[in-house]
Formats: C-alpha cells, structure tokens, sequence
C-alpha cells in the first residue's frame, strides 16, 4: 500500500511544478517570438524598406507644414504693403475741394476723385461760355444736329464752333470727328447789321444751303434768316435777329 501511494504522489508533483512554472515560460516565450518576427521582417528586406516609408512620410510633413507658413507670411506681407498705398491714396482724394462732401451724400466710390463739368473747368480757364439769346437780339439758332432748339447771342461776341473747348464757344464731342477742333466763328456786325461767317481752313469745310463751300479764312456775309452747315449734313445753323 505504502509503495503505491507514493507512485501516485510523484506525477502529482511534477503537475505542480509544471504548473508553478508556466507564468515564466510564458513571459520568456514572448520576446523569443517578438525577435523570431524582427529575425523575419529582416531576413525578408522588410526593416530598411519600412524605416525609408517612414522618413518620406516625415519629410512630406515638414514640407506641407513648411509650405503653409510661407503662404500665411506673403498673405500678411501683401496687406501690409497694400495699406499705405490705399491710405495715401484716401488722404489725396481728401484734398480734392467737394470730395467730402460727396463721400457724406453716400458716394461709395472710396478712392474716385470727383471729375467738374467741362463747363465748369472752361468758366476758371477764362473761357468765354456762350450766352441763351433773349427776344429780340441777334443770335445764332440750331436748327439740326447738336444745338437744335437752342439759341446763342451774338449780341456781346463772336461765337466760334468746334471740338476744342478752349477756343469754341459751342463745342462737339470728340466723336465728331469730321468737325475741326476750331471749325467756324459766326459774328454780328450792329453798325452795319449784317451777320459774317468765317471758316479756320476746317478739313471738311463749311457749307451753304446751296451746297457752297467756304474757302479756308474766306469771309461770307450772312442775312437774318440765312443757314450754313458743318459737315455731313446733320448739323445746321441760322442767324436771326
């Protein structure tokens, strides 16, 4: 009996040390299959084709990030730079007579500087400014074109027609190219009580009714109730008293 109890006791007690022992077996076999794996991954070329995927991934990080703070420096660099010139630019505007004022009406054109009429810049230059004829005094009537309707004295001066206002008292647009910067001046002689016209050697003269042209600094003779024309035929005039 004696003997057979102890057979039984020794597979029990290699269980037990089996079983003591297993946590260390255990904790000693998972390096061993962490460097069986490394062993694997570097037999197989595996390791120096990982390390160089991961420095292209660093370095395009760097070069994205590298590249974005060079846009947001030039950003901040053209508004600084674009500051000064647009505050100069208000500051000159300011100095415009009127410019104010127009900016309070609720102009939104921040850096327009306000343009005078023609007639107005003509009045400061000294230009003489043609004069709406009263009843009864001699004149100069536009029967076509332009100045139809309207009436000029001649009572006072000359009135010279042309693109050029600075010599012209009723003046063309510049569209109108077939008329002369100084065209033609009519005038009224009181004294005598005749009417005179005048053409400055225009390049495509000045007419008659009749189809007349007038020679360069030729002086024709006018009547109340006489017409002339410039150029193309839509423009007409008529003295009259």
């Amino acid at each position: 009996m004696k003997r057979r109890s102890g057979r039984r006791a020794l597979p029990a007690a290699a269980l037990a040390l089996a079983a003591a022992a297993w946590p260390g077996l255990k904790a000693e076999a998972a390096p061993a299959a962490a460097q069986t794996a490394a062993e694997r991954l570097e037999s197989q070329g595996m390791l120096p084709l990982l390390a160089a995927m991961a420095i292209g991934i660093a370095v395009s990080v760097i070069a994205v990030l590298a590249f974005l703070q060079m846009t947001s420096r030039g950003k901040s660099t053209k508004e600084d730079e674009s500051r000064p010139a647009n505050s100069d630019l208000s500051a000159s505007n300011q100095a415009v007579p009127g410019y104010e004022d127009e900016r309070q009406e609720g102009d939104e054109a921040a850096y327009t500087i306000p343009l005078r009429s023609l007639s107005d810049a003509s009045d400061k230059s000294g230009r003489r400014k043609a004069a709406i004829a009263g009843a009864g005094v001699p004149r100069l009537v536009g029967v076509a074109g332009q100045f139809a309707g309207v009436s000029y004295s001649l009572a006072d001066r000359p009135l010279a027609i042309g693109r050029d206002g600075h010599q012209c008292e009723l003046v063309y647009p510049d569209g109108h190219a077939e008329i002369s910067r100084k065209h033609c001046t009519v005038s009224y002689d009181p004294s005598r009580g005749i009417f005179s016209l005048v053409d400055h050697g225009s390049s495509n003269g000045t007419y008659l009714p009749d189809g007349t042209r007038l020679a360069a600094g030729d002086r024709r003779e006018l009547k109340a109730g006489d017409r002339f024309s410039l150029p193309g035929g839509e423009q007409w005039f008529e003295v009259d008293v």
